[in-house]
């Protein structure tokens, strides 16, 4: 049985199909992504030739300019969409869902530890970390958020940094020397442990060792202002309605396609075209600044170019087959894990030299497509994915509605 709604109150608002298919999209991007980088198993790959050596160049090409931050970006931005749709729809029957979101933010924590005893670069951890943020930003003004949003994207430190070799911001001490990490002499390397070791060694490196240097890495890149600047971009977009009734609004994402566009280009010229008079320690910093801001328009001249697409009437696309692996991300993501980590590591198959870049993006888009495939199965009969259920009613702190009604299939 499902709850009745209260009288008065509007009935629940219907699924934005077109996020549903981003996010499958930034999905496929962050496991095409995971794949090359052997889930961080860094290991020397032994030479190709022929074909292989062509196809493994291609592969690296893709991922270097189509997938690696650029899907990340996407997440990030969804995730902060997704946060304010969940508040504004229940805001709208006359419920305060802030203080139940801050629960749910910390059972996505927990699910992230739990997924970091395979993977260190588990991203939940730092959704339920900084989500936070949101919740406590979620009633500011539009202004206000516009300027914090703005604060974030251009990168802070990197920016003080490139100030600081330029000689305009002495003061500022350089981020290089922000830390000094080191592992002891004795103690085996992640690269050891993921080729050699145990599920229990590797999973014990991953919570320690392997947790300090995610953090030191979303700190020093970037990363970490990024995300959050993201997340309050997507709680913007929601506020504005951006997707809501999207086939509607082609004149808004060309004009966004357009500029995004543009400004990528730009960026990307004033990257490569960097001259090369300047000290070298200011033109690394100027083309880490100016990388970060280039992915950035990437990433929405993608989002722009992606609903054009899908919202185009005729075209033969896979929108069903996308929205459905959109609808259970959670848990292709925490899979995608489970089955190329025993694909790589060495408590599994230990595989990862046998694979190199072109065999990897196989394999991570044939995963993909089985994922979208039995995501389409599971929702003709279910409502919601596994992992999306039980986050769904630990939130709520009562079983949820889980297996769709007859009349629901038809």
């Amino acid at each position: 049985m499902t709850a009745r709604t209260p009288a008065g109150t509007p009935p629940p608002a219907a699924r934005i199909t077109i996020l549903d298919i981003l996010r499958a999209l930034a999905l496929l991007g962050i496991v095409i992504v995971h794949t090359h980088d052997h889930f961080n198993l860094y290991l020397p790959m032994p030479p190709a030739e022929g074909w292989q050596a062509a196809a493994n160049s291609a592969a690296d090409w893709a991922y270097e300019h189509l997938f690696v931050s650029k899907s990340f970006l996407l997440f990030s931005f969804l995730f902060g969409l997704s946060f304010f749709i969940q508040l504004d729809r229940r805001e709208q029957q006359g419920i305060d869902f802030r203080k139940r979101f801050m629960w749910r933010l910390t059972l996505l924590f927990l699910l992230g530890l739990a997924h970091t005893l395979f993977y260190d670069g588990d991203i939940l951890t730092l959704f339920g970390i900084l989500g936070f943020a949101l919740v406590m930003l979620y009633k500011c003004g539009t202004p206000l958020l516009i300027t914090l949003c703005a604060l974030c994207l251009l990168q802070p430190v990197m920016l003080m940094d490139l100030l600081n070799h330029a000689g305009l911001a002495d003061w500022w001490p350089h981020s290089s020397g922000w830390f000094h990490t080191a592992s002891p002499a004795a103690s085996p390397t992640r690269e050891f442990l993921y080729a050699h070791g145990s599920w229990g060694q590797a999973a014990l490196w991953n919570l320690t060792q392997g947790q300090a240097g995610k953090w030191h890495f979303f700190l020093l890149s970037g990363r970490l202002w990024q995300t959050l600047g993201l997340f309050i971009l997507g709680m913007l977009a929601g506020r504005w309605r951006t997707f809501e009734d999207a086939p509607d609004k082609r004149r808004l994402f060309l004009r966004m396609l357009g500029i995004s566009g543009t400004l990528f280009l730009a960026l990307l010229a004033a990257r490569l075209l960097l001259p090369s008079r300047l000290d070298s320690a200011l033109e690394v910093d100027a083309g880490h600044l100016l990388h970060q801001w280039e992915n950035l328009a990437y990433t929405a001249a993608f989002v722009s170019a992606a609903v054009l697409l899908f919202t185009h009437p005729g075209l033969p696309l896979p929108a069903r087959l996308l929205s459905s692996a959109g609808k259970c991300t959670l848990t292709c993501y925490i899979t995608q894990t489970l089955v190329f980590t025993f694909l790589f590591f060495g408590w599994g198959l230990g595989l990862a030299q046998d694979m190199g870049p072109w065999p990897c993006l196989c394999a991570a888009v044939a995963v993909f497509l089985l994922q979208a495939w039995a995501c389409r199965l599971w929702l003709s009969h279910f409502l919601y994915g596994p992992l999306e259920w039980l986050w769904r009613t630990a939130t709520m702190c009562r079983m949820q509605p889980f297996r769709k009604r007859i009349s629901q299939k038809n």
